[in-house]
């Protein structure tokens, strides 16, 4: 699909505006001179103003027909977002905007970031604090959402008991694959009220294999605890409305009223109702897994937990998405070095080292014709592959990637082996720039070990270089040489290190006028990990960071012996795996 053209919206606002109000359809369209997406916010943003009824079916129509088959869902998820931002700007648009995307978006994250943004903005009618929730259960209720397990998924997630006592109701009419669907829209934060909510419906269950919503439901626990990227779960309740601007007493009121706890001290508190779901659930059990992702250990004997390939599926129901190889199953370590074969690469990573620059690569390959996928590193010297056990289904989820990447990383943590974000990465890019696989890209970084990383130090080493590795190079290789060189004592071995040094890098400008950026140390906080995301997760940051490795690659072959040499890894066949496995650039 042709890159979307420039949108009057974000170029000159008050003339885009002043098109909205004109009443003629035709001198509207003519005005933006045929731009999709120009026209597409143009009667969402007038609805938003105007408020009129008759507006609706027209505007529904535009963006059934027009919408969804001309822009791509990043491209609407981008024109949701703009409007999203102006309604927080002023006040004269209403919280209506949102409805198109909501009632006839199929995309489950905008249709759910509209939901949460619908209620948390809009005023309240009656004073009631539940008018806009009951807004979209009304919606969900009347059967016209194009996506109704998502706008389930976005008021669960909000972590409201009173949001939550509203969807008790409602959610026996869900379809397997609409709860599939709401579970997935989970956020990074723990909240009581959904996950009381799952643990509410699952005792309204027998536990049964036949119809795998059990399974489903189950699977919501493990994700969120999987997502989370806080030491809280937040037991109290949120605002309704949020205020736009709010004030710092009004700010410290709602925090009070969230009620956080540390997750430790809540996973004693539901504990007792975890375990009494495995001991009820009848064998093959999926409750164990649940156990083990909060920590808890499971009774349960191991021959009777749930495998993938244990659970019915009459025809026509989908697997979850986030059935994946249980925690026991094995993961099998290939030394030997591979870039043949059928497959693709979900999302590739590197670290930027001039004697070593690393590729790593999560992605799945064909194997007997069954699907396996598989973590791999590459380096010049040589590298290794783990692949999960063979995947079921004809396609992948991203759920499964999430999923199966965790299982990966526990596995390697459990042979003392680095892990899949073992360090912080130098850069990250998601296959052609897929926004999901971006997203579980970041839940995937900030779960693992994020105590045992110098974020402090790495945002200010992003601040200070951008994507400038080579610079960075030189301070980090001067800092190293000026310490060994400091030390009172240098041994041989050392000494002949520093001279190494001094006659590789000493005339480098990068390395002889090293800068070197001041910094606290820190553990992982939100603050320092957007700070580090912003820079590092742009499409123009990667793209430059991906050439600097290959420009590293292919010098430090160069300096190798003539012995040595005969057994690296070239990037040309680097660059070849990447082909051969549809691996793209964002565009």
């Amino acid at each position: 699909m042709p890159d979307p053209e420039p949108l009057l919206f974000e170029a000159d606002l008050p003339k885009f505006m002043e098109v909205a109000l004109i009443e003629d359809v035709g001198r509207r369209s003519d005005m933006l001179q045929a731009n999709l997406g120009d026209i597409v916010l143009c009667e969402i943003v007038r609805y938003g103003v105007l408020n009129d009824s008759a507006m609706i079916g027209p505007l529904a129509e535009l963006y059934r027909e027009r919408a969804l088959a001309g822009l791509a869902e990043d491209t609407r998820w981008h024109l949701y977002r703009l409007v999203e931002q102006l309604m927080e700007a002023v006040d004269f648009v209403s919280v209506n905007a949102l409805l198109p995307f909501i009632a006839d978006e199929t995309s489950p994250r905008i249709v759910a970031s509209a939901v949460i943004d619908y209620v948390s903005l809009g005023p309240l009618t009656g004073d009631d604090p539940m008018s806009r929730p009951k807004d979209i259960v009304g919606l969900i209720e009347s059967g016209r959402l194009r996506n109704t397990g998502a706008a389930f998924g976005g008021l669960l997630h909000l972590g409201d008991r009173r949001v939550c006592k509203l969807l008790g109701p409602v959610k026996d009419a869900l379809t397997n694959e609409e709860v599939n669907t709401a579970i997935n829209c989970c956020t990074n934060l723990l909240h009581a009220a959904t996950i009381e909510f799952e643990i509410d419906w699952l005792e309204g269950m027998d536990g049964s294999v036949e119809d795998g919503l059990f399974g489903n439901v189950a699977a919501g626990l493990v994700l969120q605890k999987r997502s989370n990227t806080m030491d809280l779960v937040f037991t109290g309740s949120r605002d309704f409305p949020i205020p736009k601007n709010p004030a710092p007493e009004h700010q410290a009121r709602s925090r009070e009223r969230a009620q956080p706890i540390s997750v430790a001290e809540y996973t004693k508190q539901i504990a007792p109702r975890l375990y009494a779901l495995e001991r009820t659930e009848p064998p093959p059990r999926i409750m164990p897994l649940v156990l083990s992702a909060w920590g808890l250990t499971p009774i349960t004997d191991p021959s009777e937990v749930a495998h993938v390939n244990d659970r019915h599926r009459p025809a026509g129901i989908q697997q979850s998405s986030l059935s994946v190889p249980a925690l026991g199953d094995e993961i099998d370590e290939v030394v030997e070095e591979w870039f043949d074969g059928e497959g693709q690469i979900f999302l590739s990573w590197g670290i930027l080292n001039p004697n070593g620059p690393t590729l790593y690569c999560l992605g799945e390959r064909i194997m007997n014709g069954r699907r396996r996928l598989f973590y791999r590193w590459l380096h010049m010297l040589g590298g290794r592959t783990y692949y999960a056990g063979p995947a079921e289904g004809e396609r992948v989820t991203y759920s499964e990637i999430f999923e199966t990447a965790g299982v990966i990383t526990q596995a390697l943590a459990a042979r003392s082996l680095p892990t899949l974000f073992n360090v912080i990465p130098s850069f990250v890019i998601p296959n052609s720039g897929d926004d999901t696989i971006k997203d579980i890209a970041r839940h995937l970084i900030v779960a693992d070990g994020p105590e045992t990383k110098d974020w402090g130090r790495e945002a200010a080493y992003i601040e200070a270089f951008g994507d400038n590795y080579f610079a960075r190079a030189g301070c980090e290789i001067r800092v190293a040489y000026e310490a060994e060189k400091a030390k009172p004592d240098i041994s041989p071995a050392n000494r002949d290190y520093l001279q190494w040094i001094e006659a590789r890098y000493g005339h480098i400008p990068a390395f002889k006028d090293a800068v070197f950026p001041e910094f606290r140390s820190s553990a992982l906080t939100d603050e320092l990990f957007d700070k580090w995301w912003n820079v590092v997760g742009t499409s123009q940051h990667s793209t430059s960071a991906l050439r600097q490795l290959a420009e590293m690659w292919r010098g430090a072959t160069s300096i190798l012996s003539d012995e040595m040499s005969e057994n690296t890894v070239s990037f040309d066949r680097v660059l070849e795996f990447l082909t051969n496995y549809n691996f793209g650039l964002p565009e």
